[in-house]
């Protein structure tokens, strides 16, 4: 990260609009010098003493950005004999956070801003939304879309917070891409992805369902192109990224409605339910479980009524011992 990166962090902290990375980032680069723990406390004091505006304001920005302007460019050819180096130092630096605080009030409160729309999905398990080039997000509850009122310029994007299923337009002349949280992004080659990525995720993921996306986490340059049926998990802690094939797409039942086993293990069968319906469900006759299951489900029905149509198929007992945990008994010989 480039330094007027970790200033834009300050901004963020004092505004309260700071996640738990990012003010992990900001605080290590804080102590990695004198330097910039002193740039810091500067930027505090600025903000400190800068007076309170509230958001409904309608001063000149114009104005007195270039009113700004003029003052420092006066500071700076003001004699400096009587300061020493650091103290120099010091006030340029402060005049360069404030100038860049002022930027920052000028770019959120410019016009431009009105022309975002805001979808939050709150409890929901999913919203769906139309955007308005022709794309379709499912946006899972507890995430957060931003997005232009029009598509304008060369490029199509989007901010997200949290999960989402993407279905994009094609546009070759404007491509598409996703923003997400600690500066990361996924490059729309395709058409058809789910994102899992809000702050503070411990393991965001990418899973292409068909066409390609390119995913770049935190910043990094160039990430891999995924593929449909492969999946890409990014390991914060290591920065490492692991890619895989996925052999179902269960883990989208939020997002379509339904479970789909084709020649599946009993095995996974049993993973895909217990994730889904985050539940624990055991079978006591492990020789069912290398069984290749093939049926749909639809996902909307309770975890009971999944179980049940698996005991008729395998002439299972089942029995809930304890809520959230399921037992399956029995069971004749794979077919």
């Amino acid at each position: 990260m480039q330094e007027n990166d970790y200033l834009l962090l300050l901004n963020k902290k004092f505004t309260g609009e700071i996640n738990a990375r990012e003010l992990q980032i900001l605080e290590a680069w804080i102590e990695e010098s004198p330097r910039h723990a002193e740039l810091a406390s500067q930027y505090a004091q600025i903000w400190n003493q800068a007076p309170a505006r509230d958001r409904q304001f309608s001063l000149d920005m114009e104005a007195e950005f270039r009113e700004l302007k003029r003052r420092i460019a006066r500071r700076e050819e003001m004699p400096a004999k009587t300061a020493s180096i650091g103290q120099r130092w010091i006030r340029v630096a402060a005049s360069v956070v404030f100038l860049l605080a002022a930027v920052l009030v000028y770019r959120e409160f410019k016009p431009a801003t009105a022309n975002m729309i805001v979808v939050e999905a709150g409890h929901l398990d999913k919203r769906k939304i139309d955007l308005p080039d022709g794309s379709r997000v499912w946006l899972r509850g507890g995430g957060a879309l931003k997005y232009p009122k029009v598509f304008t310029g060369e490029l199509r994007e989007v901010e997200l917070d949290g999960e989402a299923y993407f279905e994009v337009a094609h546009r070759p002349d404007q491509p598409f891409r996703v923003e997400l949280p600690d500066n990361g992004s996924v490059e729309v080659l395709g058409t058809e992805f789910n994102v899992k990525y809000r702050a503070g995720e411990p393991e965001p993921a990418v899973l292409v369902r068909s066409g390609a996306v390119r995913f770049s986490p935190q910043g990094m340059k160039n990430g891999p192109v995924l593929k449909g049926g492969e999946k890409a998990v990014f390991k914060p802690g290591s920065a490492q990224l692991i890619r895989s094939n996925v052999h179902s797409f269960n883990e989208l039942a939020w997002q379509s409605g339904r479970l789909e086993f084709v020649r599946a293990p009993m095995r996974e069968v049993v993973a895909d339910l217990e994730q889904y319906y985050g539940v624990k469900i055991t079978v006591r006759n492990t020789a069912l479980l290398d069984c290749l299951h093939t049926s749909p489900l639809m996902a909307d029905q309770p975890v009971e009524k999944a179980l049940e149509t698996l005991s008729t198929i395998y002439q299972l007992k089942v029995s809930n011992p304890a809520p959230g945990q399921y037992m399956l008994e029995g069971g004749i010989a794979c077919r």
